[in-house]
């Protein structure tokens, strides 16, 4: 039978720990399975959030930080390929493919995911765009890629990569990173595809995944990935660590079956599962 791990790429701060609380929390009730959660390294110690992830069974690692390394910038998504990396380190040979999520998303409901190079669709990336094409050179990609070839390289999370090729594949992408400038934050999903070229694989798409743009939608997919927000709810609101306590007791209404509905939801499940059954001063 094949093996998924899942893995998330978090930073060291409030606004990811309780992220990764609730992604730990949807994991274990949906599907049933053990993530582990990579925590890039910042010269401080943990959150405590992450220590009671520990305690509530997850696995949690610490990564080297990648954010501030090759051309001395600053660009937290070069954290992806590093946690990618890390997971090659640190998953056993039973784990045939890696699946790459952001902490921000839930599951809804049960996933089949693939056992092939995967990633989900996303509507809004264009390879046709000038600094695409401009990074594509600088990365040494010197022949044209078609139109089908671009429209098979629009994804974004959750990535699904086969661990044997996870740290290879890794590397490439932080140079694909690197080679686009000036930084936009989403260098790093066009630097996926990239990659995937420099490397002649083939990538294929999934699409697992619903988004909270239209929050009131009927959930339809068994992912929600909860990257934007509206004046109802948006986990902006929940940066700090003061704020961050407040996450887990949302004062906005949603009616049940609708993305916003699933994610109220779980935000109260996720505080009764840490309070009821691993009680600790930083429970919610």
């Amino acid at each position: 039978m094949v093996r998924h791990r899942i893995v998330v790429s978090a930073e060291n701060n409030p606004y990811m720990a309780w992220q990764c609380k609730l992604f730990y929390f949807s994991c274990v009730t949906r599907l049933k399975l053990q993530p582990i959660v990579m925590v890039h390294e910042t010269g401080r110690d943990w959150h405590p959030d992450f220590y009671e992830l520990a305690r509530a069974g997850c696995a949690v690692h610490s990564a080297p930080n990648y954010r501030s390394k090759g051309r001395g910038d600053d660009y937290a998504c070069r954290n992806h390929p590093g946690s990618l990396m890390k997971a090659a380190e640190v998953c056993d040979a039973r784990d045939e493919f890696i699946v790459l999520c952001d902490p921000d998303m839930i599951f809804a409901g049960s996933v089949d995911l693939p056992d092939f190079l995967a990633g989900d669709f996303s509507s809004y990336m264009d390879y046709n765009q000038p600094f695409v094409d401009e990074a594509r050179l600088r990365f040494g990609i010197d022949r044209e890629m078609s139109e089908s070839e671009k429209d098979t390289l629009r994804c974004a999370v959750p990535y699904i990569i086969p661990r044997e090729l996870a740290s290879e594949f890794g590397r490439t992408w932080l140079q694909a990173i690197d080679a686009f400038e000036p930084r936009r934050w989403e260098d790093v999903m066009y630097a996926l595809g990239l990659t995937v070229v420099k490397l002649g694989l083939e990538l294929n798409l999934t699409y697992l995944t619903d988004h909270n743009y239209l929050p009131d939608e009927q959930v339809r997919a068994p992912i929600i990935h909860y990257c934007y927000g509206d004046e109802h709810w948006t986990k902006r609101n929940y940066f700090t660590d003061e704020q961050a306590g407040f996450v887990w007791y949302p004062e906005a209404i949603a009616a049940d079956g609708t993305i916003l509905g699933e994610l109220l939801s779980q935000l109260r499940q996720a505080r009764d599962f840490y309070r009821d059954s691993y009680s600790s001063n930083s429970s919610p």
